[in-house]
């Protein structure tokens, strides 16, 4: 039992932090345009989130000595095997993670290059696909679906929730963009 406790107690403390946080946030004082929302309200989400991962693994780790498996351990632990369920062997799957993270790396470098010519719809397609396909996921439907899904939510968080102005690109790449803002109504 002290074993689960002392596993708890960081997620106990950081809980406190965050409600104190919240409060803190609570007594913002703005005045925000109308139809808007204030500054209090991001820090409130975050904190928000924080804590109800902390609630999460308080009850995780005093869970009465059963382990609670969560669906992303689940997915790590299936994407470790190989495709006919077996794990792959020690060195080709360090040379292969190795890959993979550079590739990983280079996509992302290139994305920061490009943003500002193909803009941030095309360029943020582009990047979610190449940066899938780098962690070695071969179904390209799903690829391109989570692309684009992927994309639009990003584009509809940042222009229509938190009102941040976006690269529209150069020439084509522009226009695309904006017709993309002007679907979601943006002007």
């Amino acid at each position: 039992m002290l074993d689960r406790l002392a596993r708890a107690a960081p997620y106990a403390v950081l809980l406190g932090v965050a409600a104190g946080l919240y409060a803190v946030a609570g007594r913002f004082e703005f005045s925000a345009p109308a139809g808007r929302i204030g500054p209090d309200a991001w820090p409130k989400l975050v904190l928000g989130l924080l804590a109800v991962v902390c609630l999460y693994e308080i009850v995780r780790s005093l869970s009465a000595g059963r382990e609670i498996s969560g669906l992303l351990q689940s997915l790590l632990e299936q994407a470790a095997d190989g495709p006919a369920g077996e794990a792959p062997a020690g060195d080709a799957a360090e040379a292969g993670s190795w890959r993979r993270l550079a590739t990983g790396i280079g996509v992302t470098i290139l994305y920061v290059a490009l943003i500002g010519v193909l803009g941030f719809t095309v360029a943020t397609v582009l990047y979610l696909a190449a940066f899938m396909r780098a962690g070695n996921y071969r179904r390209y439907p799903v690829i391109a679906t989570a692309s684009v899904a992927g994309t639009a939510v990003l584009v509809f968080v940042f222009m229509r929730v938190v009102y941040v102005s976006l690269p529209a690109g150069i020439g084509p790449f522009a226009t695309f963009s904006f017709a993309v803002l002007s679907l979601i109504g943006v002007k």
